[in-house]
């Protein structure tokens, strides 16, 4: 069975590019499957491909959005290459294949991933992103063989909008069981906190911000290092200043080695406002860190309260400033979240049994 496992940009700093690395190695988990991965790579955001270059990926490479040479070069590829189904990944994706469909009869069985719904990272994508969250439903309902959802709450959203369920199939993230023992050096005289995601505006960091300010007027001590960059990170440190949290926080910009971040610090925190099965709560997970995060999408399914961290309204800066202060005062309860943690990651949340259930549902 040959896959075309197909996406349209790459970033690292989103779950779905990370999700997409894992997904090229199917066939590790099974000998059957042949994997040809492929990224239309938009050369004008200057991406950190390396990734994909190491494991192989093709690239179709165009300069711009305004560059639509990649309907026939993808044309080509898949004519050359003969897959025998396509697997391609959230609202672009499912563009992508429509595209394909319309100007270039390609009928080929079609599995999506869906990732949730689409958040306009800038003002001016605002006016797009109605099509980017209603135009892949129909496209679900009218095309794909398969939807793979990557959590029940992700499933839930797509049967609401009147997707069968006969067509959906939830298949969990997955991370590999990576140790090592090496980790970033932190202030070693307080609690240190930890945040990895892309820099949106959806990531609701401005809250965990104004969450610290709570903690510090308190005579709380401790050290926040935020890791990742997007189109929010030059207004979330022109508003670190304002609170003057400066020598509190540390702005660590992009990273490769997230786990070694996260074996020097001793909390994690994801404080979003949407998440579908965050990558960076299972990396927290698998690093045995006690984590605090907004109780939305998948991070319930993830992890419960009071059992492997705690979960808090997003945006609710109290609540999150309460949560912080609790594993802050107490090392024994960062502890006992940490290894609960790291038992439920093991036993429900590794790359390979997300692999095989996703194989599972490509066979099907």
């Amino acid at each position: 069975m040959k896959v075309l496992n197909l996406i349209w940009g790459f970033t690292l700093g989103a779950g779905i590019d990370k999700c997409f690395l894992t997904y090229a190695r199917l066939s590790e988990v099974d000998n059957d499957v042949e994997v040809l991965s492929v990224c239309i790579n938009l050369q004008n955001i200057h991406s950190h491909i390396e990734p994909l270059q190491e494991i192989g990926a093709e690239f179709i490479d165009i300069k711009n959005r305004k560059d639509f040479s990649w309907i026939r070069k993808l044309k080509e590829l898949i004519d050359k290459e003969k897959p025998d189904v396509i697997f391609t990944h959230g609202f672009n994706g499912a563009i992508i294949v429509f595209i394909e469909r319309l100007f270039k009869g390609i009928k080929l069985p079609v599995v999506f991933s869906y990732h949730g719904f689409y958040n306009p990272p800038t003002r001016s994508r605002k006016l797009v992103a109605p099509i980017f969250n209603s135009l892949p439903i129909w496209i679900y309902k009218h095309i794909a063989k398969k939807v793979v959802c990557v959590s029940e709450d992700s499933s839930s959203q797509l049967v609401s909008r009147g997707v069968p369920l006969t067509k959906i199939a939830t298949v969990y993230n997955g991370i590999k069981d990576a140790y090592t023992d090496d980790k970033v050096k932190m202030d070693n005289d307080v609690v240190n906190i930890v945040s990895c995601s892309r820099i949106d505006a959806i990531k609701g960091l401005g809250v965990l911000l104004d969450a610290l300010a709570l903690l510090r007027d308190k005579g709380i001590e401790f050290h926040y290092y935020m890791i990742g960059e997007g189109p929010e990170l030059n207004s979330l440190k022109v508003h670190c200043n304002l609170l003057n949290l400066n020598e509190y926080v540390t702005f660590a910009g992009f990273q490769t080695n997230i786990a070694e971040w996260l074996n020097g610090a001793d909390i994690f925190t994801i404080t979003s406002y949407q998440e579908n099965h965050s990558i960076a709560v299972l990396e927290a997970m698998r690093s045995g860190k006690a984590i605090v995060a907004t109780n939305v999408g998948g991070n319930g399914e993830s992890i419960s309260d009071g059992y492997e961290g705690y979960l808090v309204p997003a945006g609710d800066v109290k609540s999150l400033a309460v949560a912080l202060e609790k594993l802050i005062k107490s090392e024994e309860l960062r502890m006992r979240f940490g290894n609960m943690a790291r038992k439920r990651f093991v036993h429900q949340f590794t790359e390979e049994a997300m692999m095989k259930n996703l194989v599972r549902v490509l066979k099907s």
